[in-house]
């Protein structure tokens, strides 16, 4: 209604400039100008976008299963990254304990023994942590990229926890020197530390083809 009604009043002002101007030529070349003007914007303006087609019940459902399906697979391996994280805090606790004097290189071993078994039942459950066969191809082909990068990351910090370890033990040691023995620890850490775990894209991938909508950070 309101194209119409911009129309009438668009014509009723050509008809008012048509009377009162003089040199008809120059009307002429305001109209042409005006038409092509218009002929060019309407070439060129961008169609608005399609709406997306309704969903059938049948296809509604299967949404939802892959959503139940990735949200079960997503939480067992929220709890995995979590621990993963737990691991690493402790892993850098000891060793700055250490290089401030505050435990003993005895103390120091039996800490990172412990977390290196515990780094490495974590890594073997992570392993054992495969994308569920029921998502669909694009969600699986994801799901396996970020499997990867996980198995790849938790090797890398049980390696790193590992050989300190080794380095800690009394028995291994060359020298008795606190300070010396910390730069020998500090040196690994800094040396083997694997890179950050990026997944967010596939995860984030993943969301948008589910429907599921972004967790919000704290």
């Amino acid at each position: 209604m309101l194209v119409y009604l911009l129309a009438v009043i668009a014509l009723c002002l050509l008809l008012l400039l048509y009377h009162y101007l003089p040199n008809k030529k120059i009307f002429a070349c305001f109209c042409l100008t005006l038409l092509l003007t218009g002929g060019i914007a309407y070439k060129y303006w961008p169609a608005p976008e399609p709406a997306p087609a309704p969903i059938s019940e049948q296809e509604r459902y299967e949404l939802m299963q892959q959503q139940q399906i990735f949200a079960a697979w997503y939480a067992d391996y929220q709890r995995d990254l979590d621990e993963l994280d737990r691991n690493w805090r402790w892993y850098h606790q000891i060793i700055e304990n250490f290089k401030s004097d505050n435990i003993s290189i005895q103390t120091t071993f039996v800490r990172l023994k412990q977390l290196d078994q515990d780094s490495q039942q974590l890594r073997d459950r992570i392993a054992l942590h495969a994308p569920p066969v029921a998502l669909n191809d694009g969600c699986y082909d994801l799901l396996t990229e970020v499997v990867n990068k996980t198995n790849a990351y938790a090797e890398a910090q049980y390696r790193t926890i590992a050989l300190t370890r080794a380095a800690a033990d009394p028995a291994n040691l060359k020298t008795d020197d606190q300070a010396q023995q910390s730069r020998m620890l500090q040196t690994i850490m800094i040396r083997e530390s694997p890179v950050g775990l990026y997944t967010a894209k596939e995860i984030t991938a993943i969301r948008q083809y589910l429907d599921i909508p972004e967790e919000k950070s704290e």
